[in-house]
């Protein structure tokens, strides 16, 4: 009998260490520790890469330019990054796919000193942007999408940028913003968020213009944060592809759940008092993709804002794919 039991116990230690062995190892980079990208920490919190087969090897990046080059390189399997990168890629001859959509509205907000918001409070949209001349704006880095949005609503009202307003580069950490106000270094940002919840809630400003709850037409109901992988992976490993989609469905839909997101997200970010995790939690909501689906016209909003450098034709049809969704 004693014998029975060992070669039982040994046959499932077999299976178990064949179960483990079967698991794919899919290599990721994401910019940064940013709390839009929550469904990544949810699937790794959640085990849910493991649960589908697969095991997660992380990597840690400063800026969407390092993620793209990850991916071109061929040194990541996926990258979470901006559609932005995708379509500039396309448009000097790089293929890269979009397969999940992790946000649908930029991850910024225009924030600003108290001072600048109650001189306009109750204000239009235009005269808030016109009162950003001569101010000193902070953005992540040169070129990016923080700033390209500034452009488009700063030329939109007449404003010339550079020019009209200063740009102070300040990188993705949002208590770097915080830092830059207490000193008086910028008078407003278009940082990632939590950087204007934590604004808040040091009590030095706040939100100028809400582009995550939609105040502005242009930057609603797009295809922006999301996994992005290369043609070469949908061709060869279209499972594997599967798989990680199955995973980020599923980590969304848990991030989406209040009772369990909330949780998990202030768990990823300790540092925060519970209060700033209430908040930021609550913003990020307005902008996480409720089934990670991708349209046409949210490609062709982020191209028109963003007008990518490049000579090569977007076939925007091949810059993202629904294909991998699990199904409704």
């Amino acid at each position: 009998m004693r014998a029975i039991k060992c070669a039982v116990l040994a046959m499932f230690a077999i299976i178990g260490a064949t179960c483990a062995n079967a698991q794919e190892t899919v290599r990721i980079t994401n910019i940064g520790h940013g709390y839009y990208a929550g469904p990544l920490y949810v699937a790794m919190r959640e085990k849910l890469f493991e649960k589908h087969g697969l095991k997660a090897d992380v990597t840690f990046v400063k800026g969407g330019a390092l993620v793209l080059q990850s991916l071109l390189s061929k040194d990541a399997d996926f990258g979470i990054l901006t559609y932005e990168h995708v379509i500039t890629a396309a448009a000097q001859g790089k293929s890269l796919v979009s397969i999940f959509n992790i946000t649908t509205r930029p991850i910024n907000n225009v924030i600003a000193s108290n001072e600048l918001i109650e001189a306009n409070a109750n204000k239009s949209l235009k005269e808030k942007i016109l009162a950003l001349k001569g101010k000193r704006i902070g953005t992540p880095s040169p070129g990016g999408s923080g700033e390209k949005m500034l452009g488009v609503l700063a030329k939109e009202y007449g404003l010339n940028l550079p020019g009209d307003i200063q740009l102070v580069y300040l990188g993705a950490d949002a208590g770097g913003y915080v830092g830059a106000f207490q000193a008086k270094m910028i008078d407003a940002a278009m940082p990632f968020e939590p950087a204007g919840v934590m604004l808040e809630q040091k009590k030095l400003g706040g939100i100028f213009v809400n582009l995550m709850k939609g105040d502005v037409e242009q930057f609603r109901d797009l295809t922006f944060m999301g996994v992005v992988t290369t043609p070469d992976m949908i061709q060869k490993r279209p499972e594997t592809v599967k798989k990680l989609v199955a995973v980020f469905a599923e980590a969304q839909r848990i991030l989406l759940d209040p009772a369990r997101g909330k949780k998990i997200m202030a768990a990823e970010f300790p540092q925060m008092e519970p209060a700033t995790n209430e908040r930021s939690y609550e913003t990020l909501t307005q902008i996480w993709s409720k089934d990670g689906r991708m349209t046409l016209e949210g490609g062709k909003k982020v191209y028109d804002f963003l007008q990518p450098p490049g000579d090569k034709k977007i076939e925007f049809e091949k810059t993202f794919t629904n294909d991998f969704l699990p199904a409704k």
